[in-house]
């Protein structure tokens, strides 16, 4: 018993901070295991340059409405992947900007719209994209004709369709350069 008493004082006076003050060793103040190991940090997989991304118009743009230098909302339509494992996915945003938007005119003339990609936002980043879509309204050429037959001058005032990209239309674009994006916590 006095040999006990002699090992547990031994080993209060071994367990002593730095500072020379005796440690708590209560179960509280041992360090807990935890069941999660820590997760490894992945290494970002690398989006080649010209890569296609599949994007669709989420709303109507059109050349009444809209003018040169509105930006105008897409979203990936399909998921874009390397090696297996989607970096891109479904849902997306994605933002493109009209460069030129002409209202239509008298004579049957049509409206036009010329429009181009930006950027979709991935990862937490901006992956700049590149591609181009023109549009033009149907020509109204016929029915200025059929105007003026009916209603002489007048008819001369009729106007052609305007330009537009369609909500659910679908563009391609392609990766700028070589993109780092986050590889997600899991594959798919």
């Amino acid at each position: 018993m006095v040999v006990e008493a002699l090992i547990a004082a031994a080993l209060a006076a071994a367990i002593v901070s730095p500072h020379g003050q005796a440690m708590e060793t209560t179960p509280a103040a041992l360090p807990e295991a935890t069941a999660e190991a820590p997760t490894p940090a992945l290494a970002p997989i690398v989006l080649p340059r010209g890569t296609m991304v599949r994007l669709m118009v989420t709303r109507e743009v059109n050349s009444r409405d809209n003018h040169p230098g509105d930006r105008f909302a897409l979203r990936v339509d399909e998921d874009v992947r390397v090696h297996d494992v989607t970096v891109i996915p479904v849902g997306t945003r994605a933002w493109g900007e009209l460069i030129d938007a002409a209202g239509t005119e008298g004579l049957g003339k049509s409206g036009k719209l010329s429009a181009r990609l930006l950027y979709v936002e991935a990862g937490g980043q901006r992956i700049d994209l590149e591609g181009s879509r023109q549009s033009t309204g149907s020509g109204g050429t016929g029915s200025v004709v059929a105007g003026v037959l009916a209603f002489g001058v007048f008819g001369l005032f009729m106007k052609g369709a305007n330009a537009t990209l369609k909500a659910g239309e679908i563009l391609n674009g392609y990766t700028v350069a070589d993109a780092a994006v986050a590889a997600p916590a899991t594959k798919p």
